[in-house]
């Protein structure tokens, strides 16, 4: 936000300077020329009243009233006075250059830039005033030229100095902004330090009635911290339903399997059948429940704090596993909180339940091919595992893990895939040393 808010305050801040330094430098130019040509028209005036006919009748000019830039030569000021006869009248300051011939109507005047006397180290510019007058009943043209190259050199310095403090000007301003934007910015701290307490299951909701946050933000903290309580609310909900459903399911369940008794052989073994997979599902769901227990979505795994208490769930219910466990304490997994531990449970329970005895649980961190990182969890116990073929027939898409009656697994395997391909993880099953089963899980960053 930041970025895009600096990248609009300079785009508005050139939309807005360039039309203005353009505007500027138009102004000087047209005031320039303006200046220019009222010395022109003055020293043309001057010319008129310096002309005179002498006893013969030819026109000359009074020297004495000329200025003495017109008599340096290439001084940059030059003038001609012709009347298309024999009358030629040219500043010394013109020396062997020639002027331009021009033809006006009397009254008539003209004003135009050209290029002046180039060469000998000189690379005029001249702005040149023309003009049709009327001495004693005698029609001439006057011209009267100035160079204006040093002008347009001072203000080319001008263009580039105003250039170089805008660009100065720019720079300070951008320095202020970011300094106010990072003061204006600093103010979202208090949510940032929330926002990480609530992803790593420190809080529960970001605390908006508290009044820390700006007035920008509040209506959106208020409105995460209602969907969040709503969130923990349903999810809460949800898993009790099912786990009071799956408890209170139980009984029936035994009243429907001593009447199955009383059924014939074939009757009987098509409803022991259907019982026996709704027992597994009401036993996958106080599993989950036990496992979980109270819900909080949006948390992130911290090891170091929600494993050991796992570990002592598992102690208490299977007093013959040993389970060793090789992690960093300062491990946090970016995963959902609940689904791992739910993860976590399901593979040490399968494991505690079939195997017993020592089991190794390791996690830490892993490098892809492509140089990305993500989790490795490995679960191997020293029970009768699965055969090869078994395996591989488990691990096949769409095969339910919960649909095969394998002596040394149970149905936790399948809220195991249920989660790991929710990651677009991976999950493995092989052979442990010297005997027993290893599972494997590969979960992305």
């Amino acid at each position: 936000m930041q970025h895009q808010l600096r990248r609009q305050w300079m785009i508005t801040l050139i939309v807005i300077m360039l039309p203005m330094l353009w505007l500027a430098d138009f102004g000087v130019r047209q005031l320039t020329t303006h200046t220019v040509l009222s010395r022109l028209q003055h020293d043309g005036d001057s010319l008129i009243a310096a002309m005179s006919q002498n006893a013969s009748g030819q026109w000359q000019l009074d020297e004495s009233r000329l200025g003495s830039l017109y008599q340096r030569v290439y001084s940059g000021h030059y003038f001609r006075i012709r009347d298309g006869q024999e009358t030629d009248l040219r500043s010394r300051s013109l020396w062997d250059k020639q002027a331009p011939t021009i033809e006006l109507a009397t009254g008539a005047d003209k004003t135009w830039q050209q290029q002046g006397i180039h060469g000998d180290q000189l690379d005029e510019q001249w702005l040149s005033w023309a003009k049709g007058i009327r001495v004693q009943k005698h029609d001439f043209v006057l011209w009267v030229a100035e160079d204006i190259a040093p002008l347009n050199s001072q203000l080319n310095y001008y263009r580039l100095t105003a250039v170089a403090l805008l660009i100065l000007a720019l720079s300070m301003l951008m320095l202020i902004q970011r300094r106010q934007l990072n003061l204006a910015f600093a103010r979202l701290a208090p949510l940032q330090k929330q926002l990480r307490e609530l992803r790593f299951g420190e809080c529960d909701d970001l605390n908006a009635t508290s009044g820390a946050y700006p007035q920008e933000v509040q209506p959106l903290a208020e409105e995460i911290d209602r969907l969040l309580k709503l969130l923990q609310q349903r999810v809460s909900r949800s898993r009790n339903a099912l786990g009071n459903l799956a408890h209170e399911m139980k009984r029936p369940l035994q009243q429907l399997k001593m009447l199955a008794e009383k059924l014939d052989p074939v009757h009987q073994t098509e409803q022991s059948d259907a019982l026996l997979r709704l027992s597994r599902l009401v036993e996958r769901e106080l599993k989950r429940a036990r496992i979980v227990g109270m819900s909080s979505p949006g948390r992130q795994l911290r090891l170091a704090d929600d494993l050991p208490p796992l570990l002592q769930i598992l102690t208490k219910m299977y007093p013959a596993a040993h389970v060793h466990a090789d992690y960093k304490k300062e491990a946090v997994l970016p995963q959902d909180h609940d689904d791992l531990l739910e993860l976590l449970g399901n593979l040490l329970d399968n494991a505690c339940k079939y195997a017993g005895g020592d089991i190794a649980l390791t996690i830490h961190t892993y490098q892809t091919q492509d140089k990305q990182w993500g989790w490795l969890i490995r679960v191997c116990d020293l029970g009768p595992g699965i055969p090869q073929p078994l395996r591989e027939h488990l691990l096949q898409r769409g095969a339910r893990l919960d649909e095969h009656n394998i002596k040394g697994n149970g149905l936790g395997l399948a809220i195991v895939s249920d989660i790991v391909e929710s990651y677009a993880g991976e999950l493995t099953l092989s052979a442990n040393v010297p005997q027993g089963l290893c599972i494997q899980v590969r979960l992305p960053q």
